[in-house]
């Protein structure tokens, strides 16, 4: 089994604290994110890693770890970063945001599903992230809504109501026997028939600033069953400066652990 850690976003929302350093290199509790992420692969016996690197890549320099260099970083989003590292996309492979951490048990549980696809999903995103917003749904980018077999029907759409939602992706995934290959066969289809003016994945964005979640819907679309793998809680994603104040403050009072477990 391998894992792909996209780390190559600038953090435009974390600077200054990103000025100087990757988003993924961000300390918290005096260990990079990214640090956390492989030490929870190597954890659960992922030792093939890659990172998709961009900026401040310099300062990404981990042992036993393979980088790809995302060199339109500054104008691409997560599913371009992903695709530099395309040929690490086949067999097993967990996919993970760098700008996230979280608990082993979370890893444990997504690397036993044995469906092709499976997205990791918080059922329980809106106590976390009232938390970090007065008003959740302006800042929830990648919800999921389900249907009765379970099984991701929508995921990175807008939405209207709290009750419309049934979790939040937390930005971790496995693809696996023909999901690869599906992945893979989407986005490069989809990449031919983008134009200038037109994005098959996500009409708002351009090809190249789609998201990691336009590419599920758009799988989804075309008939890939999505399983979900779910958690509650027991994540945190590092997304701005005022996150990084409230997780600090909560470690600082000994209530971080209400969401989560850190080693």
């Amino acid at each position: 089994m391998k894992a792909i850690i996209l780390a190559a976003g600038i953090g435009k929302r974390l600077m200054p604290i990103t000025k100087k350093i990757p988003k993924s290199m961000i300390e918290f509790g005096e260990i990079p994110l990214l640090e956390r992420i492989i030490k929870t692969f190597k954890d659960c016996g992922i030792i093939d890693i890659s990172v998709v690197v961009g900026h401040n890549s310099n300062k990404i320099n981990f042992p036993d770890i393979q980088t790809f260099f995302n060199k339109k970083y500054d104008k691409t989003n997560m599913l371009e970063s992903l695709f530099c590292a395309e040929e690490k996309i086949n067999e097993e492979v967990i996919i993970s945001y760098a700008d996230i951490i979280f608990e082993k048990e979370i890893l444990q549980k997504l690397i036993s599903s044995k469906d092709d696809v499976t997205v990791v999903v918080d059922t329980d995103w809106l106590k976390y992230w009232k938390l970090r917003i007065d008003n959740p749904l302006d800042d929830a980018h990648e919800t999921v809504t389900t249907n009765q077999k379970g099984d991701v029907i929508s995921i990175g759409q807008n939405v209207n109501n709290v009750q419309d939602v049934d979790g939040h992706f937390i930005g971790l995934m496995k693809i696996q026997n023909n999901g690869s290959k599906e992945m893979k066969d989407v986005y490069h289809k989809s990449k031919l028939q983008s134009t200038k003016d037109h994005n098959p994945l996500n009409p708002n964005l351009t090809f190249e600033n789609s998201r990691l979640v336009d590419l599920i819907q758009s799988m989804i679309n075309e008939g890939v069953k999505i399983n979900m793998s779910t958690t509650k809680n027991g994540w945190l994603e590092f997304d701005t400066v005022e996150d990084y104040k409230i997780y600090t403050d909560l470690k600082e009072k000994n209530m971080l652990n209400n969401i989560i477990k850190l080693d």
